[in-house]
């Protein structure tokens, strides 16, 4: 078993760290960890592209946890039920898609928060209180996932992008503004163009927004396509990057194994082949 850490991914952020991981599309806990074993620190379980049921991401989580990464859900939209299915599972945080407006951001930070804080329901059985073995300290545990659990809100339309100051100043809100740059391209009538000057300038917005933001601890979160690409954003204030998905880095892996075999097969001799028969 390998040993989890013991400041949860919020923590670690706060304290000035950057985090590296990838979303989950795959309904299998071996994927989880086979990233684990790889060392990122977090894997979003994805929701909203990718449905799975609630099982499969109890086992998720579980295989997170048990190689000492965090375990984040992507819902499939902003919707507080299930938020709280995600969390009650363990889930250390949810990804909450198209966030829109200040009152998206509210709405999903009271769902995730108990009270006085926010209106996450209360149950003292799920498998998050220890099946009820939290019961006779139960106030200390809700106040533990009050500071626990990570909001990541994602940003990805221009909608978003003009409403940026409202979103962030949401307090408390998202501790992580992940800022879609391929939808907000598409939003913006130019699909697949990430790098065109006017998305560039809607991020750098967007990101500039985060920095002022008043309160405690945000940051952003971005798609890194290379790691090239890290040292620019993290100079833009980033600390949260993802790459891809575990489709996407099976995909490269095998196409890179199987093209150096083919290499390897063509660089050798016709004279040392053995022919068939």
């Amino acid at each position: 078993m390998v040993e989890t850490s013991s400041a949860s991914l919020k923590a670690r952020m706060a304290a000035g760290e950057t985090v590296f991981g990838t979303f989950v599309f795959l309904p299998d806990p071996g994927v989880v960890e086979i990233l684990g074993l790889a060392g990122m620190d977090y894997v979003i379980i994805d929701l909203e592209h990718s449905p799975k049921n609630w099982e499969t991401v109890a086992n998720m989580v579980r295989a997170a946890l048990l190689y000492g990464i965090a375990p984040l859900v992507r819902v499939s939209a902003n919707n507080e039920k299930e938020i709280l299915q995600a969390l009650e599972l363990g889930a250390e945080g949810v990804v909450v898609p198209f966030v829109q407006t200040g009152e998206d951001a509210r709405r999903a930070a009271r769902a995730i928060k108990y009270a006085p804080a926010g209106n996450r329901g209360t149950c003292t059985l799920t498998r998050v209180a220890h099946y009820g073995g939290l019961r006779s300290g139960y106030l200390d545990h809700t106040q533990r996932e009050n500071e626990r659990v990570l909001l990541v809100a994602q940003v990805e339309d221009t909608t978003a992008a003009d409403n940026i100051v409202d979103i962030v100043g949401v307090d408390p809100g998202p501790d992580v503004i992940l800022i879609g740059r391929s939808d907000l391209a598409s939003s913006m009538g130019r699909p697949g163009q990430v790098n065109d000057r006017a998305v560039v300038a809607a991020t750098e917005r967007i990101l500039d927004a985060i920095q002022r933001a008043p309160g405690g601890f945000r940051t952003a979160a971005i798609g890194a396509y290379a790691p090239s690409d890290v040292g620019e954003w993290l100079a833009k204030g980033c600390r949260f990057f993802f790459y891809a998905a575990d489709g996407l880095i099976l995909l490269n892996a095998a196409k890179e194994a199987v093209g150096a075999f083919r290499h390897a097969v063509k660089a050798v001799p016709a004279g040392r082949k053995v022919a068939a028969g």
